[in-house]
């Protein structure tokens, strides 16, 4: 890895992956245009995109459940093409490997993939089971659920998504603020506010503290893994989970709100995900850094 010009060598978990935007061209210019690019192609496709839509539902093509699939397929789409977005950028214009927005090795570990997604869904399933015994009934279904091939389209999908938002948030927009900031626990805290800040009124008014919060977790164990593979494992299997749930009950794309049971929630899962992955990773992945 080329070092910075002038920088000197940062010790501690997190700083070899931060310090790999040293591999390429970092300049004000580059990054404004990268950063506008990614804004404006996912920008540019949901207008054509919920155009269209708007479109089919003004001629009755499409209605009900159909049209909410829609919509959330092409979020999660746009997402997608905000990603494909940034690793062209990347490549292109600071001239680095894209893969250094995701590991510091440039390579990609399936193994740290499925040990994010497997630990994050049996926690998930773990308070499930819990709500159930708790709770001690079942949610009533209020409308209609997504049709199977929807379900599949939506599923597929999201992996790519929860890459693409991982690479912005914790790769791109960490490494980018490394340039300037010593702290990472000021990195970790200006990136969680703008990924609570960009799913703004989501899930009620608790989206923002509890998005926050997530997504510090994720900045805690990627940096501390020195890669983002962990990561967007365990956001794809909560967007699964979460789709999963949604049909199921059959409640509708837009009726999840947050209490704040979900933040006493989010804390447990955090201490349970940190001590799973890392357990893990040095058991299969070799030794975690600490």
């Amino acid at each position: 890895m080329r070092p910075a010009p002038g920088a000197m060598p940062r010790a501690g978990y997190g700083w070899t992956f931060i310090d790999l935007a040293a591999l390429g061209r970092n300049t004000a210019s580059t990054y404004t245009l990268t950063l506008v690019a990614v804004v404006a192609a996912p920008v540019g496709f949901l207008v054509l995109a919920f155009g269209a839509i708007f479109v089919a539902a003004a001629r009755h093509w499409i209605t009900g459940v159909g049209g909410s699939v829609l919509v959330l397929t092409a979020a999660f789409v746009a997402v997608i093409v905000a990603g494909v977005t940034l690793a062209w950028r990347v490549a292109r214009s600071h001239r680095r490997p894209w893969m250094s927005l995701i590991s510091s090795d440039l390579r990609l570990d399936w193994r740290r993939l499925l040990i994010g997604a497997g630990v994050e869904g049996g926690i998930l399933l773990l308070f499930l089971g819990l709500m159930h015994v708790l709770i001690g009934r079942n949610a009533s279904p209020s409308g209609q659920g997504i049709g199977l091939p929807d379900l599949l389209v939506l599923m597929l999908l999201v992996p790519f998504q929860a890459a693409s938002e991982e690479m912005v948030f914790r790769g791109y927009l960490t490494q980018a603020l490394g340039r300037v900031l010593r702290s990472r626990a000021i990195i970790a805290t200006i990136v969680g506010a703008i990924f609570g800040a960009l799913h703004f009124g989501a899930y009620g008014v608790l989206t923002i503290p509890y998005l926050f919060g997530l997504s510090v977790l994720y900045s805690i164990v990627s940096l501390r893994d020195e890669r983002l593979e962990l990561t967007i494992g365990a956001h794809a299997a909560t967007n699964w989970f979460g789709i999963g749930a949604v049909n199921a009950l059959a409640i509708g794309t837009g009726a999840a709100r947050l209490s704040w049971a979900a933040l006493a929630a989010l804390a447990v899962n955090g201490i349970l995900f940190y001590a799973g992955t890392r357990f893990l990773v040095r058991a299969f992945c070799g030794a975690a850094r600490d």
